[in-house]
């Protein structure tokens, strides 16, 4: 009722010539809080990484569930534990801040262990759906050049000859620790400027382009 007659003061004050359908039809009240309250969405936003985030977490909740997933699951502790070890393997094997690790795997714990083991390294994760076609899977791979691609053995990805592939399931990691990574641990030191992941466009318009997205720019996101 408001609305209605805020817009027909509108309509009885415009020129004789006005189109009718120009005139706002919500009140200034709910411009307000369409256009400036809801899009106040400033925040501060921390200078950290996602690798920090999660040994920030894992102290504080060490037994808590981290991981469910089709009835196996892992507590913060677990899940940290095989994070690091994984992670200091993809360090000696070359991989840190600004360099890319593939991930071609399904939905599972492995997934996600493998997600934070590449940020915990210090690299960059690139996601690779194993039931895409293979040419756009080579065409990723080609382009974003990553050290290895982490997979699991019945996940059947088919990669090209040139990429090297790293089964996590049947990876042998128990010789290293699974002690918190430090920037001592790194190639080099992990900052919030460093890329976290890169994704790849569905390429409808073209070639797929891949999209580098910062710490900086998920931590903003928590």
């Amino acid at each position: 009722h408001g609305r209605f007659l805020e817009f027909f003061d509108r309509f009885l004050a415009a020129d004789a010539d006005a189109r009718v359908w120009e005139l706002p039809v919500t009140t200034e009240a709910e411009r307000e809080t369409t256009l400036v309250e809801w899009n106040d969405a400033e925040q501060d936003v921390p200078e950290t990484t996602l690798a920090a985030l999660l040994d920030a977490q894992i102290p504080l909740t060490p037994d808590n569930i981290a991981l469910d997933f089709e009835g196996e699951t892992l507590t913060y502790a677990e899940f940290g534990a095989r994070v690091n070890r994984l992670a200091r393997f993809l360090i000696a094997d070359g991989v840190g801040p600004e360099s890319l690790v593939a991930l071609g795997m399904r939905r599972s714990l492995e997934l996600v262990i493998g997600m934070h083991a590449v940020l915990k390294a210090g690299g960059a994760y690139v996601p690779i759906d194993p039931d895409h076609p293979a040419d756009r899977t080579a065409y990723i791979l080609e382009s974003a050049d990553p050290v290895c691609v982490l997979t699991l053995s019945h996940d059947d990805l088919e990669l090209p000859e040139t990429v090297r592939r790293v089964e996590i399931d049947t990876l042998d990691v128990s010789e290293f620790s699974d002690a918190p990574v430090t920037d001592a641990d790194r190639l080099a030191p992990l900052r919030p400027a460093n890329t976290a992941y890169v994704i790849y466009t569905s390429g409808s318009t073209g070639r797929p382009k891949g999209v580098a997205v910062t710490h900086h720019a998920i931590v903003n996101q928590q």
